[in-house]
């Protein structure tokens, strides 16, 4: 596993959608300064979590329980911040093993996620990468560093409990299913809230998707998941990682993206990333950062 090829931060502005905002508070709240976390409710009993622009966690609630899915950078309090929204017990889920929805793993005892991905967790949920990430962030913002977990006494990953296709959550009058969407990573997974139209998407489904990393599948099995994932019909919003909720019909310019890079109607263009060098092709609302080298199956 290639170091270099771990380090994913989006920074993609969110969608405004309700008027209830609020910031968590990871110091003295009587202290008048920027939260790291904001807070807004976006659909009934949904709440996105922006962490700091990075990336979006979202808190959903039932009768009985909440399920927050992904944990964020893990470099500020998220669990004192899912609780002051939430006193239900609360479900941990990753859509995938990157450190931007992982990496807060270790704030909570147990964290499910699909066990293709287990590795890719193992590798940063741990304290050593904490630090480091601690101390990227200071560096570059110092004025945030008083809501920064920088000293974690007994720092323990979470017991990572398995997912596959067909789990359901039931909060209690509110049920997710874990729909297998391999491609980002190996172990990706979706959320669907079919009662509500709901599909929380991970990065399956942002209008940048990234496909060259180590550890992505092919670009053509990961059409296959687009078209698979188009087969469902409970769901008319996707609400995914980064970015703002979008139609179910971006899908299809998903998979015409694809299509034209791998009958080569797109040539791409260079797509260069603190990560990794890559190419990138468009297709109306659609971008796919791909490796040319990672095409077919």
């Amino acid at each position: 596993m290639k170091n270099n090829s771990k380090h994913l931060v989006l920074v993609i502005v969110s969608l405004l959608m309700f008027t209830t905002t609020f910031n968590c508070q990871t110091k003295d709240e009587n202290e008048k300064s920027e939260a790291w976390f904001t807070v807004k409710q976006i659909y009934d009993k949904v709440w996105r979590i922006d962490d700091h622009g990075g990336d979006n966690m979202y808190l959903v609630e039932g009768d009985e329980k909440a399920l927050l899915i992904d944990t964020g950078t893990g470099v500020a309090d998220l669990k004192k911040c899912v609780k002051s929204i939430t006193n239900l017990p609360l479900i941990i889920i990753n859509t995938h093993g990157h450190p931007d929805h992982a990496g807060g793993n270790f704030q909570f005892k147990e964290v499910y996620a699909h066990p293709e991905d287990f590795e890719l967790i193992g590798f940063f949920c741990n304290e050593n990468y904490h630090g480091g990430a601690v101390k990227q962030v200071i560096k570059d913002s110092p004025g945030l560093a008083s809501f920064i977990l920088k000293d974690v006494d007994n720092f323990a990953p979470a017991k990572l409990l398995p997912v596959k296709e067909g789990y359901v959550f039931d909060l209690g009058n509110r049920k997710l299913k874990v729909i297998e969407v391999p491609g980002h990573t190996m172990g990706s997974i979706c959320l669907l809230d079919a009662e509500n139209k709901l599909l929380f998407t991970g990065d399956n489904n942002n209008t940048l998707v990234w496909l060259f990393l180590d550890g992505c599948l092919p670009l053509e099995s990961y059409m296959h998941t687009l078209e698979k994932q188009k087969k469902f019909g409970d769901f008319e919003i996707m609400i995914p990682g980064h970015g703002e909720p979008i139609d179910r019909g971006f899908i299809d310019e998903q998979i015409m993206c694809i299509k034209n890079i791998l009958d080569g109607t797109c040539q791409g263009e260079p797509y260069k990333t603190f990560v990794d060098y890559a190419k990138v092709c468009s297709y109306k609302r659609a971008r796919v950062a791909y490796n040319p080298d990672n095409l077919r199956e």
